[in-house]
């Protein structure tokens, strides 16, 4: 894994001004893919900025009915609410029967919105992968896809 600095964010326009200090930086909340990515060396950023002080982790009830979840809501938090488990019971199993007690404890609704694809071949480096180098053509197409969810034509 490349050497990287970690600075934490107090505020919203901290973590902007940081991030513009480095072009080369990304947002941490709980990390889970992030890190993994960094650890497979497909992602390699010069800096980390720590959001996770400054993004809502709150999950309230709206005046139409609906449901406010904040970006950095646990996984956890989210499938065990109670307004959740009640209005949105799909949501909470997905969420339960999606990943480990371990990645549900760390892993941030906002992070989930913003993962980076989870193809096999997005994380194998000696693949061709439009969404890792743009224009590089995908050895997906017509290649090698058991680890593919859904097949068909691409």
């Amino acid at each position: 894994m490349k050497n990287f600095t970690y600075t934490r964010a107090d505020t919203a326009q901290g973590a902007i001004s940081l991030l513009s200090q480095n072009a080369n930086s990304k947002f941490l909340g709980g990390g889970t893919n992030l890190v993994d990515l960094m650890r497979e060396e497909v992602e390699q950023p010069d800096a980390l900025i720590d959001v996770t002080g400054i993004a809502s982790a709150g999950i309230t009830e709206l005046a139409d009915g609906g449901i406010s979840i904040g970006a950095a809501v646990r996984n956890t938090a989210v499938a065990n609410h109670p307004l959740i488990r009640e209005r949105y019971p799909v949501l909470s199993q997905a969420i339960l029967f999606g990943a480990s007690g371990q990645i549900r404890n760390m892993a941030t609704v906002g992070g989930n919105l913003m993962q980076r694809t989870r193809c096999y071949y997005f994380y194998d480096e000696a693949s061709r992968y439009n969404k890792r180098t743009p224009g590089a053509g995908c050895d997906a197409i017509g290649g090698f896809n058991r680890m593919h969810a859904i097949s068909g034509d691409l």
